[in-house]
């Protein structure tokens, strides 16, 4: 099972090394405006308090002709009010969600970019769970601050025009609702953690279980991972449970703070001797302040949710962060052909050093080794996803680590076997690589056998692939795969067991694709016998050979005196 929810202190070098990354940036773009007007917002209500301040006492001393002007300022005022909440809830869900969006972006380059990424399941919670707390916070705390500061202070403000003691009398209760949410706010973050933690282990096992649903059936273990699931399922109830009880004393104590406010308001009113009129007044306006006094409770308890998300968001954004380093192979838009040399250099993985290969246009290598996970690490390395393995490679006389995706894409085709095809429609998929490209796709389809076959879907190269490739069967996948590697021509194209999951007569395709294509082939097979033809003339990259400084493979030259002084050209040997 993958690792439970991400939450574990060691999982990123503990709780200090976690917290010491911090989320992007909130107040930055047009967030700024967001943020500005919903302190405007908290400024308006707190306007219209004064407005009531104002009113009040007029109504209740006007004569019967004036009392209905009066009625009718107060009634928009409340109009107004209202109108000025619902401008504010709109505008704390757009800085919440432009804000969420950001980090979910981040959170998927981190899950896609190097290929190292987290499980399924924790994905999923982080940008289902983790990223519902950032969004709570920001949505029901940040902008309750920024419009529910500025209508506390202008509401004292306003308590103390009327009469100095009446601010005195909402400063202590709020006072002491400060003091418990000090108190709980450590609990409530402790809890919050606990309750994410529980939530990413059940999404990666439910993420898991699913995956291996066939063979769970199979072995007839489907109540054993029912069990497994009810276990960590009751797990989640359990800690949410825990975690509601110090977010309900939180709420409460925020509620009956309200209360107590407009009691200390009658209760000093009186004791002072102030009018009937002036308390009355006062009571519809700390009235106003009920909505932020309760948001406080709320407040506290999203904090925490945050606090304990961004502890894993944070590490993962970071990791994603695209390096800024200029690309130093030329510009990536020029046109890349398929006839160019390949050189890799400085080859390592696990820290053994490795031939390295200096290929020749139209080369055929066939990569072998002893160690699968070698050969494995050496292929991702060559074909971008993702590597074990260190060194430069060069196509082109370009180097690909340098390049950004988008001209990298130009110069390899990868296909191997295993591999899901993205969602979108066939045409889509064979032009993944050069999505720039107006070559027709029928071409490339027909050369790996799948034209018919497309043409007999239901929408044709407009057919949506879902769930990994459906509706194609997995040697059409692998066809289409093989179809996108070899589209627009590559100068390197690498292969991965690719005729594995080719179907019948898969090899033979291999082999017709392969005899008059002008770039460098790298593959991987257990059967590179199959897919050579008797005149054929392939090389072998033997990563188990003596890797002496300076070893390389040359492929596809006539005389190893052609490599050398290839090599030579480059600035390697």
């Amino acid at each position: 099972m993958s690792t439970a929810g991400g939450d574990e202190p060691d999982e990123h070098g503990g709780d200090s090394a976690a917290e010491a990354t911090a989320l992007p940036r909130l107040l930055t773009g047009r967030r700024r405006l967001t943020f500005a007007l919903l302190v405007c917002a908290g400024l308006g209500q707190a306007a219209l308090a004064g407005v009531t301040a104002f009113t009040m006492p007029r109504l209740l001393s006007s004569v019967p002709g004036d009392r209905w002007t009066w009625l009718g300022v107060l009634l928009l005022a409340a109009v107004c009010m209202g109108g000025v909440r619902v401008v504010e809830w709109i505008l704390a869900e757009k800085l919440s969600q432009d804000y969420v969006h950001q980090i979910r972006l981040g959170l998927l380059g981190a899950a896609l970019g190097d290929g190292r990424g987290p499980s399924v399941g924790i994905t999923i919670a982080r940008t289902t769970n983790d990223l519902t707390a950032v969004r709570n916070w920001i949505a029901w705390g940040v902008a309750p601050l920024a419009s529910g500061i500025p209508l506390i202070l202008g509401v004292l403000v306003v308590l103390a025009t009327l009469h100095p003691v009446l601010t005195l009398a909402v400063v202590g209760p709020v006072a002491v609702l400060g003091c418990v949410f000090a108190a709980l706010a450590r609990v409530a973050y402790v809890r919050a953690r606990t309750v994410r933690k529980a939530r990413g282990r059940l999404a990666s096992q439910v993420a898991d279980t699913v995956a291996a649903g066939s063979a769970i059936r199979a072995g007839g273990g489907v109540h054993r991972e029912l069990g497994r699931l009810r276990k960590l399922s009751g797990w989640v109830q359990k800690t949410a449970i825990q975690r509601a009880r110090v977010a309900g004393y939180l709420r409460g104590t925020a509620v009956s703070t309200a209360a107590l406010a407009t009691l200390g308001v009658v209760v000093v009113g009186a004791g002072a001797g102030l009018t009937h009129a002036l308390v009355a007044t006062t009571i519809t306006i700390v009235g106003v302040l009920a909505t932020p006094i309760h948001d406080l409770g709320r407040i506290v308890e999203y904090r925490q949710s945050f606090l304990a998300a961004r502890r894993i968001l944070a590490p993962e954004l970071a990791r994603a962060t695209p390096s800024r380093t200029p690309a130093r192979g030329g510009a990536g838009g020029e046109e890349v052909g398929a006839s160019a040399e390949v050189h890799v250099h400085d080859l390592a993985v696990d820290r053994v050093r490795l031939p390295g290969l200096v290929a020749a246009p139209g080369a055929r290598v066939v990569l072998r080794g002893e160690s699968p996970e070698r050969v494995a690490a050496v292929l991702h390395l060559l074909a971008g996803t993702g590597s074990e393995a260190r060194g430069w490679v060069r196509v082109a006389g370009r180097d690909l680590g340098s390049l950004p995706s988008a001209a990298r894409r130009r110069h390899v085709g990868y296909a191997a076997r295993g591999l899901a095809l993205e969602r979108g429609t066939v045409a889509r998929a064979v032009r993944y690589r050069s999505p720039e490209s107006d070559l027709p796709v029928d071409r490339a389809l027909e050369a790996v056998g799948l034209a018919a076959r497309v043409r007999a879907l239901p929408d044709g190269e407009r057919t949506m692939l879902r769930r990994g490739g459906e509706p194609l069967s997995p040697s059409e996948r692998a066809r289409l795969q093989l179809a996108r590697a070899l589209y627009a021509r590559p100068p390197l194209v690498v292969l991965d067991h690719i005729e594995d999951e080719l179907g019948a007569g898969g090899a033979e395709l291999v082999q017709r694709l392969l005899a008059d294509y002008p770039g460098v082939v790298v593959l991987a097979t257990e059967e590179p016998g199959r897919l050579r033809s008797d005149d054929a003339d392939w090389d072998v990259w033997d990563l188990d050979d003596e890797a002496t400084p300076g070893r390389v493979i040359a492929a596809g030259y006539a005389r190893r005196t052609t490599a050398r002084s290839a090599l030579s050209r480059s600035g390697v040997a």
